[in-house]
């Protein structure tokens, strides 16, 4: 039986961002700022739960497509963040927050750059730079200590093995040592390219620094003119592969985030605090997670989905239900400004720019598609 996207139920794909900060960093402000929150910022998070918020990905297309399509549902891409307990003490990977961060995709790390004299930081100064290298080195170490303890379990169960199984222990105990000398020298593992050997060695660990890191830096609003020149100071000191910054006025930004959108439009003109803080984070963890969106449009819904870049069409398929990957025909796709140029699919039809691929095909940003499958 043949049947469209449109004739099947479908499930939500999020994105889960864990938010890490030293105490009064601000971490929960952004929290609050990226989820139109109102978790309590007092006591530096310590003692508590983790807090979770949905965020709606900022789209125009969707936006648009909606009104052409007349749909009855609009639907944004979504992004989970979990704000993690802190920890008075500055320790931010133990008890909860690790359990936590085994489920997200990304690590966001606030770090503070404002002045408060009533709120002290920890070191006694402020200096993002510090605080950064620091949760930096923290990550690294928690991974050399996780992989001692995973050399400790196979080096105390060698006599118990088989001969065979026992050279394939010590084999795996030489790989864990290599990479344990490499993340000393600071080598996170998202700046490695792991061998076969290597990737089989840890295989079944959790390691933090194998996760896209990015950084908030929480700036105050006498800054917010110089947010450009901090973000290239940013870029220089977060070198790497999956890794990025932005400086934001959490403040300012969960202040502006509970008004009206007229009135936070002209509230963000006069301070000339540009696009909200939201869309740059956004922004930024798609880019630093390698991530795209596509699009499916009906006079139900319009709704924005996300996939890795590179995914082909079936993977995307399964993006919206595994029974259209499993029974996946071909793809009808049209690029969104295709589409745009043309006013309807009739007429990019007529152009040509609305075309079937199959299983093979590479999705493209902007993507508008229908699945065609068997069930």
């Amino acid at each position: 039986m043949l049947s469209s996207v449109q004739e099947i139920d479908q499930h939500k794909s999020l994105m889960k961002i864990g938010i890490i900060g030293l105490p009064a960093s601000g971490k929960t402000t952004i929290f609050n700022s990226l989820t139109r929150g109102k978790a309590d910022t007092g006591g530096f998070g310590s003692g508590r739960s983790a807090n979770v918020g949905v965020a709606h990905v900022p789209d125009e297309r969707v936006d648009i497509l909606t009104k052409m399509f007349k749909s009855k549902k609009t639907i944004y891409a979504e992004v989970t963040y979990v704000d993690l307990p802190g920890s008075t003490s500055g320790d931010l990977f133990e008890g909860e927050a690790m359990a936590h961060l085994q489920q997200v995709d990304a690590i966001l790390h606030v770090a503070r750059g404002f002045e408060d004299g009533s709120v002290p930081h920890l070191e006694g100064s402020v200096d993002y730079k510090r605080d950064i290298e620091k949760v930096s080195f923290d990550i690294l170490f928690a991974d050399i200590a996780l992989l001692e303890r995973r050399i400790e379990r196979l080096e105390k169960g060698l006599p118990k093995l088989k001969v065979a199984e026992r050279d394939e222990a010590a084999k795996n105990i030489e790989t864990l040592k290599r990479l344990q000398g490499d993340l000393e020298t600071g080598i996170p593992f998202r700046d490695r390219d792991l061998e076969p050997a290597e990737t089989k060695a840890i295989s079944d660990t959790f390691t933090l620094s194998s996760l896209p890191l990015l950084v908030a830096l929480n700036i105050g609003e006498d800054d917010i003119a110089n947010t450009a020149e901090l973000e290239q100071q940013l870029a220089e000191l977060l070198d790497g592969k999956s890794i990025g910054g932005a400086a934001i006025c959490g403040s300012l930004e969960a202040e502006l985030v509970g008004m009206e959108a007229e009135e936070e439009a002209e509230m963000r003109a006069g301070l000339d605090a540009g696009e909200p803080g939201l869309y740059r984070m956004i922004k930024l963890s798609y880019k630093v997670l390698g991530l795209n969106s596509f699009l499916t449009v009906g006079e139900d819904e319009t709704r924005a989905w996300t996939v890795d870049i590179g995914a082909l069409a079936t993977k995307a398929a399964g993006v919206i239900h595994s029974d259209i990957e499993r029974g996946f025909i071909r793809a009808e796709t049209v690029a969104y400004q295709d589409f745009i140029d043309c006013g309807t699919m009739a007429e990019a039809r007529n152009r040509g720019l609305f075309r079937q691929e199959g299983r093979d095909y590479v999705v493209q940003d902007g993507d508008i598609l229908n699945f065609l499958f068997s069930v």
